[in-house]
């Protein structure tokens, strides 16, 4: 292997190694804030929420069932044979158990609409929770891309300074030999501090973007990431292998803010089903069986079977209400307190409501314009992301370009620096050039790390909008 297979396949190596130090602190740092996050355990809290009336509104679908038991004891007055106005007390007891039920027949599609909805709640929360969990994540890429591509600016300029701090100090030297003019050092000088402020300018955007990453990861210092970041310039700049079109569309399957507005729509649609059921009559069937009996207190209590029968109706008229009822009651005859008692009844109940549901028109209404709501919102988004889309895909594009385009000059820059550094020590090469191509250096170095940073944060952003994995 000749010298120069051996440093293309050693740069490779440390590109490699770069971006896997890298990906290890963003993964950890994923899943430091995931842990931490407080929106994301509400969002999660929301579905198990969801779930609890989903599971409830199954439960409509089944008869209500209920054991009931029940036991009295009072005195009756009783009036005496032959007389008049002389009365006689008698305690008695009563008791009475069993179990009954309760099964609606039909609700006009109520109970499925229902059912229907709390299942769409289900899916919204769910997709709320990812849409939160991404937006999180979204925020901790940004800040921790912000901070890679500064700390690799910072410590780039650092280097750079450096030298160009040594070769001002050679000009002063050149100065007192009278080697160069004083506006030669004047001019080094200026190099110098511009050289300084890009670095000046770099360590305060570091500190912050530093403190940054730490509050969005949720952690103390940087020490708390068990991982190891790079702090090297690039050598290449990552690529997607997706066209504009692959993420647009992309977009109409996986948005997460589509999806919840398209849910949006199924839910608008399911309240105006429910409203619509107020209108239909419902049956139900309510039934009950036991045993139950009265005695008085001188004599055993004996329970005999006792059951009933009622089909009941109700039905929402356009604002009025009808309520109807037919009921059968059977109790086997036995020793009872009251000669009167009935063991056998058969009864029909009817009601009617005027003007007394009014929300049914308010309840119609709004689903109405819920739903209208919701779809143009589906509209507006739809056109919103495809634009979104389209504006991340092209600073993804202008910034790769940039970033090549300046990555190239770098180490154009590099060895021209080297050969000046060369002609330099000859004295071929006057220092105050040497500072002036340093400083430009410099500038490209800061210029190199504002677009590799537009490139990760418009892939961050394109990722966020698509839910893929575009690299």
């Amino acid at each position: 292997m000749n010298i120069k297979k051996f440093i293309c396949c050693l740069s490779s190596i440390i590109f490699f190694a770069n971006f896997v130090f890298a990906d290890e602190f963003l993964d950890e740092c994923l899943k430091i804030s995931k842990s931490r996050d407080l929106k994301l355990s509400v969002a999660e809290e929301q579905i198990a929420l969801a779930q609890t009336r989903l599971n409830s509104s199954v439960r409509s679908f089944f008869p209500q069932i209920t054991l009931q038991s029940k036991f009295s004891k009072g005195s009756t007055a009783l009036q005496s044979v032959g007389t008049s106005g002389n009365y006689s007390k008698e305690e008695y007891n009563s008791e009475e158990y069993g179990v009954r039920a309760v099964q609606p027949i039909y609700e006009g599609g109520g109970t499925r609409a229902t059912h229907k909805y709390n299942s769409l709640m289900l899916e919204s929360a769910k997709y709320n929770y990812t849409k939160t969990k991404e937006e999180l994540f979204s925020k901790v890429k940004l800040a921790y891309y912000e901070y890679l591509t500064l700390k690799m600016e910072y410590v780039a300029l650092h280097k750079a300074f450096e030298k160009v701090e040594k070769l001002f100090l050679k000009t002063r030297l050149e100065y007192k030999a009278r080697a160069i003019s004083d506006l030669d050092l004047t001019e080094a000088k200026n190099f110098r501090d511009k050289v300084n402020n890009l670095l000046t300018s770099s360590k305060i955007n570091l500190e912050f973007a530093t403190k940054k990453l730490i509050e969005t990861v949720g952690v103390i210092s940087l020490e708390d990431i068990p991982a190891v970041v790079s702090d090297e310039l690039p050598d290449d700049i990552q690529e997607i292998s997706f066209t504009l079109d692959d993420c647009i569309s992309f977009v109409q399957i996986n948005n997460l803010e589509v999806k919840i507005a398209k849910s949006q729509i199924e839910m608008a649609e399911a309240k105006i089903k429910i409203n619509r059921a107020k209108i239909h009559p419902k049956l139900y069937i309510e039934g009950f069986y036991g045993k139950s009996g009265e005695a008085y207190v001188t004599h055993p209590l004996e329970l005999t079977t006792s059951w009933n029968v009622a089909a009941k109706v109700s039905w929402g008229l356009w604002g009025n209400s009808f309520n109807g009822s037919a009921s059968t009651d059977r109790t086997d005859p036995t020793e009872i307190v009251d000669s009167s008692r009935r063991v056998e009844t058969t009864e029909f109940n009817f009601q009617l409501g005027i003007l007394d549901d009014f929300q049914y028109f308010v309840d119609a209404k709004e689903s109405d314009v819920g739903k209208k709501q919701t779809t143009a919102e589906l509209i507006d988004l739809l056109k919103n992301s495809r634009l979104s889309v389209e504006k991340a895909y092209n600073e993804y594009r202008v910034s790769l370009n940039e970033a090549k385009v300046l990555r190239d000059e770098i180490k154009l820059k590099e060895r021209k620096l080297a050969l000046m550094q060369k002609r330099n020590d000859l004295y071929e090469v006057q220092t105050v050039s040497l500072m002036e191509e340093s400083w430009k250096y410099a500038e490209t170095i800061s210029s190199f790390a504002k677009q590799l940073y537009t490139n990760y944060s418009s892939i961050t952003e394109l990722e966020k909008l698509t839910l893929m994995n575009l690299r």
